[in-house]
């Protein structure tokens, strides 16, 4: 769908990439401007439609760009081995902030395409995340010793109220710090510190 672009060279298509990032996370979907992109950029509008067609296109692609960049950088940290969900989990949130404090514009443009997008866009935007979370979370999940959960705590139950909670967490976060994303940085000590409190609670209600 995008091979007009994917065929450019890598230097070419960093550039128009990097011009889109930096306007899209600085300005969201909907207040963004495609002229400032293509003036920064060194191409013609004529030129960038004929790459992604359309505002949305573009969007969407660079949603899909950041995902990828995403999924990339978490693969370059290997997952300790541990049979305890609640360690599981607090580790991958670790790496989560630490992805976002190495890549603050990739994690704005994500933040806000959930939160201050277009309905349509939104919609679109919560499909990839769903396929995504389908592919990669069983693998999180391995190895896993379920019976740490105490008597009478059904283990598949229990899994679902914790990604339930963490589901509404991370709501929580977005809403927060939506537009703020460094002030999510600089209380990552903070966060880390209630998102153990919380973990604490689940995990006493839960383990024997």
């Amino acid at each position: 769908m995008y091979s007009n672009f994917e065929n450019l060279s890598e230097e070419k298509k960093k550039t128009i990439l990097d011009a889109c990032i930096h306007e899209f996370a600085e300005k969201g979907y909907e207040n963004s401007s495609t002229n400032t992109i293509v003036k920064e950029a060194g191409i013609s509008k004529g030129i960038l439609f004929h790459y992604f067609k359309n505002k949305r296109g573009l969007f969407l692609y660079i949603v899909d760009y950041c995902i990828q960049t995403f999924v990339k950088e978490y693969n370059r940290y290997p997952l300790t081995e541990t049979g305890d969900i609640f360690q599981r989990l607090s580790e991958l949130s670790v790496i989560k902030l630490k992805l976002t404090h190495a890549n603050p514009e990739v994690s704005k443009i994500m933040m806000g395409a959930l939160g201050n997008s277009p309905e349509d866009i939104r919609s679109e935007v919560e499909r990839r995340y769903a396929q995504l979370s389908s592919e990669y979370m069983p693998t999180f999940f391995q190895e896993i010793d379920y019976s740490r959960f105490r008597s009478g705590v059904n283990p598949s139950k229990a899994m679902e109220i914790i990604m339930l909670f963490l589901q509404a967490l991370g709501d929580k976060y977005m809403k927060s710090y939506q537009g703020k994303e460094q002030d999510l940085l600089q209380n990552y000590d903070k966060l880390t510190e209630e998102y153990n409190e919380y973990m604490e609670i689940l995990k006493y209600g839960m383990y024997s």
